[in-house]
């Protein structure tokens, strides 16, 4: 990059890794923040700046963590070093042709696919704790790994709530630290079912992901089924495709997805 002396330069830094967050700094040069996420901030001058993975009272704890195997139908063989990521009660596992948007009139949900409704009045707050290898806060009895993980919500931004409750930053990825907690909040302005995963790409595909429901009831009069007659037509054509066994990976083949399915 070729630079002119006395001009200013705006530079757009993201990270496409899989699981590595990597620093950015010019040598003698200051340099200034001017948004995150995509989210306008008050500036600041730093000589340096961090990069995670894809960056750019109604609370409720969850904890990060490794399952062990569980077998059933549909899942993959188990092997020594299979294990599942989690932030759920359980690791996400979804069935490709049963979306949740086609099932907002359930009272009941899969545990598998991992739904934590939040039913809030409109623009009302919710908060959330995650955590992980955190010795302070009570224990599920799952495996905890000290492992940093970036969070990744889809659809709408997060108010990071630590270290500070006054302006706190709006991201839409939000770095879970090694042996840390993140305090999150949003605002309950947009209905739907809406997934929060972890961006390194292994656990997201083993289940290390939720779907935060929020709103079930005004997210149904949304999606009305007239809404939704076009996500029926892919579903039929995905169970016409898969029900052909020339078009799986083996013929007579006992597991075709192996993973969570997002």
């Amino acid at each position: 990059m070729t630079v002119t002396r006395g001009k200013k330069y705006l530079l757009r830094l993201i990270n496409t890794s899989v699981d590595t967050t990597f620093v950015f700094a010019i040598d003698h040069h200051n340099i200034t923040v001017m948004s995150s996420d995509f989210v306008p901030i008050q500036p600041y001058t730093t000589d340096h700046v961090a990069i995670g993975i894809e960056l750019i009272g109604n609370e409720t704890l969850f904890e990060v963590g490794v399952d062990p195997y569980r077998e059933g139908q549909g899942r993959p063989l188990p092997n020594d070093a299979f294990v599942r990521w989690a932030i759920a009660p359980k690791a996400m596992y979804l069935n490709f042709s049963d979306p949740t948007v086609l099932n907002l009139r359930n009272t009941k949900w899969n545990p598998d696919y991992a739904v934590i409704p939040r039913d809030y009045p409109e623009d009302s707050w919710i908060y959330m704790v995650i955590y992980g290898n955190r010795k302070s806060i009570p224990r599920s009895g799952r495996l905890t790994i000290p492992a940093a993980h970036p969070q990744s919500t889809q659809s709408f931004d997060v108010s990071l709530l630590n270290p500070k409750y006054d302006n706190p930053p709006r991201r839409d990825v939000v770095l879970l630290p090694a042996d840390g907690f993140v305090a999150i909040a949003f605002k309950a302005d947009n209905p739907g079912s809406w997934l929060l995963h972890c961006h390194i790409a292994w656990h997201a595909s083993s289940g290390l992901a939720m779907q935060i429901l929020e709103r079930q009831e005004a997210a149904a009069q949304i999606l009305t089924p007239q809404r939704l007659d076009v996500v029926r037509e892919g579903c039929r054509k995905w169970k016409k495709w898969f029900s052909n066994e020339e078009n799986l990976w083996e013929k007579n083949a006992t597991i075709f997805q192996d993973d969570s399915g997002i």
